[in-house]
């Protein structure tokens, strides 16, 4: 018991290092430890998990701070960095974990119902979620400000992802794509705006009650139907819902992101139980294992520690780093992030996939620039998504 609280423990750290860390994802770290460990013993399934869900706490740091976000944390770019340039960043970051304590532990309680539906709807899923994407695909065209543009950007998008993902032979290309829409692309509009950070409020603060429970229950009803429905991300998931309970308040919408964060993960891994399907990385890398009901409790133990772990650790290191971040040049910072992701897409996808992250950068500021939901780039994911279930 001993060796698997250390193990458990071991994975929080290396949650901590790959969160903080932009281009540094637990998912690659998590196919490391499958090629060194192909059987996945317990031990190492329990640092995986608790890794996995210790990141997704901590990935809003650096989404929030540096405008440098990975593939779970890139919406959290835009209303954090509204929080951070009006000195109520750690007010932002707040919002997050507690959307992610609450819906965790929530996402934890529902499991069981949760694998109950999955095993009555498992055989209709694969029919319904073509047109699911479809209807979901043209809405948000349809309820954009700007129609034209916004169907320009899902075309542009569409194209891109169909070229890249399916005729190309990229490594890592999926990463490629989502480094450019939602991470160049924010650092490039930050550097030419020359934004500058204030003097962030770091203090004790009462989280309205109302938000964090309003936003974990829409995280759980979002995370659910990700977990459900592939290449969905957080961005439709939030639309999906925001057009169900009308318009998401800013805070409400920081909560549920943080939720969807941590429950999606959490939900990944009983429908890889409940239907052996991997919907996220860390569900592939620990696939090869077998899932028993041993394995399920060991994950819920592995994921009330991590939690607990990230809550704690996440505020401590978070109000030190907001108390200085004034101090330093911004531009400077979101440079040298910028030069470290190109860098960093040059030697994990190759030429082709540095251009293909360059044209998609281009595609975001231009929606960016229109006025255009930048979540309406993710038709790069879900036309592919379409077309592989239509058997296109």
């Amino acid at each position: 018991m001993i060796e698997l609280l250390a193990f458990v423990l071991a994975g929080c750290f290396l949650g901590v290092i790959t969160g903080m860390l932009p281009g540094l994802h637990v998912n690659n770290l998590s196919l490391i430890l499958l090629l060194l460990f192909p059987t996945m013993p317990s031990n190492i399934i329990a640092l995986i998990v608790a890794m996995a869900i210790t990141h997704s706490f901590f990935d809003f740091l650096p989404s929030i701070v540096l405008g440098a976000p990975d593939s779970e944390s890139y919406l959290s770019v835009l209303p954090g960095h509204r929080f951070l340039l009006k000195g109520r960043a750690y007010e932002a970051l707040l919002l997050t974990i507690a959307g992610g304590l609450f819906a965790g532990v929530a996402a934890i309680i529902l499991a069981p119902l949760f694998v109950l539906f999955l095993s009555f709807s498992k055989g209709i899923l694969p029919k319904i979620i073509p047109f699911v994407l479809i209807t979901v695909l043209i809405s948000m065209v349809v309820f954009s400000r700007n129609i034209k543009s916004s169907a320009l950007v899902v075309l542009l998008s569409s194209l891109l992802g169909v070229f890249v993902l399916r005729n190309l032979s990229i490594k890592n290309g999926l990463m490629a794509l989502i480094i450019g829409f939602f991470a160049l692309s924010t650092l490039l509009i930050s550097i030419i705006r020359e934004s500058r950070i204030r003097k962030q409020v770091v203090t004790k603060q009462a989280l309205s009650l109302k938000d964090s429970v309003k936003g974990s229950l829409l995280a759980l009803a979002g995370a659910s139907t990700i977990a459900i429905m592939p290449s969905i991300g957080p961005g439709q998931a939030a639309f999906i819902l925001s057009k169900i309970f009308g318009k998401i308040k800013t805070q409400t919408y920081l909560v549920m992101l943080g939720g969807i964060n941590t429950c999606n993960l959490i939900f990944s891994l009983f429908v890889l139980y409940a239907l052996g399907k991997s919907r996220t990385g860390i569900a592939l890398a620990i696939s090869s294992a077998t899932i028993t009901t041993k394995e399920l409790l060991l994950f819920c133990g592995a994921f009330l520690i991590a939690i607990a772990f990230s809550v704690l650790a996440l505020k401590a290191i978070g109000s030190e780093l907001l108390k200085r971040i004034h101090r330093v040049s911004y531009r400077k910072i979101n440079f040298a992030i910028l030069c470290s992701l190109f860098a960093f897409v040059f030697f994990a996808c190759g030429f082709v996939g540095l251009l293909s992250s360059l044209v998609a950068c281009f595609i975001a500021i231009y929606a960016t620039a229109n006025r255009v939901r930048r979540t309406n780039c993710m038709a790069f994911l879900m036309v592919p998504t379409i077309l592989f279930y239509m058997g296109l």
